[in-house]
């Protein structure tokens, strides 16, 4: 959520056992891989979060063999599909600038809303926040890659700190994990309902949440100036 521009970090390459087989170093070999994550998260998303992989194969028009040579096992290519979604993630909300000149305040309110966008946007997004927790590898890997997003967005918090707009007695962790686990939970919701509150409504809400944990202004326009020297 809070962000600063000054250092940026990809979560890590997951390990154990979802970590298995290799980048394909052909065009062809690279297409295949493309070809199956998507036939995968197709299924995923039709199926509501269900995966085979004689259908994936299927569906990718390539053999089964082929999903075990470039992806190890089953849960290896569930989990390179949850790791594409959670990197586009972080490239499209965490590292990017939304607001290029705004102040901090407002281009975290902003990275709020883009935060919003990204999960109503993707069909795939409900699954990856309620039915692929069931696979221990999985679980495993979101949990590696939510420790690095909190770490990155502790970072953030501690820019705000340093530009003098959140306070300094807030602890940038705690602050980074209650803004990452609130903004879940509240999609958990928002995308189970019917008819499911439009995006606007929720990325308001959101950010009401955020400024009250940051304690920061919760209207941005203008944006203003730090409230003490930096």
């Amino acid at each position: 959520m809070a962000q600063t521009t000054t250092k940026r970090r990809s979560a890590p390459a997951p390990t154990g056992p979802v970590a298995v087989g290799t980048e394909p170093r052909t065009r062809r070999g690279q297409a295949t891989r493309a070809r199956l994550l998507g036939a995968a998260r197709k299924e995923l998303v039709e199926r509501d979060g269900v995966l085979e992989v004689d259908s994936v194969a299927q569906r990718a028009g390539v053999s089964v063999g082929l999903i075990y040579r470039h992806f190890g096992s089953k849960a290896g290519l569930v989990a390179a599909v949850v790791e594409a979604f959670y990197k586009r993630f972080e490239e499209e909300v965490f590292t990017a600038n939304p607001a290029p000149g705004a102040g901090w305040v407002e281009r975290e309110r902003t990275r709020t809303v883009s935060s919003v966008a990204f999960y109503y946007d993707d069909p795939l997004a409900p699954v990856m926040l309620s039915s692929l927790h069931l696979e221990p590898a999985v679980a495993a890997l979101e949990a590696r890659l939510l420790a690095a997003h909190i770490e990155m967005s502790a970072e953030h918090v501690a820019y705000g700190q340093r530009a003098g707009f959140v306070p300094d007695d807030i602890d940038p962790r705690f602050a980074a994990a209650m803004l990452l686990g609130g903004l879940s939970r509240v999609l958990i919701d928002a995308l189970g309902r019917d008819p499911r509150p439009s995006r606007e409504h929720v990325a308001r809400q959101l950010w009401r949440f955020v400024a009250s944990i940051l304690q920061v202004p919760i209207d941005t326009a203008p944006a203003a100036s730090p409230p003490r020297a930096s």
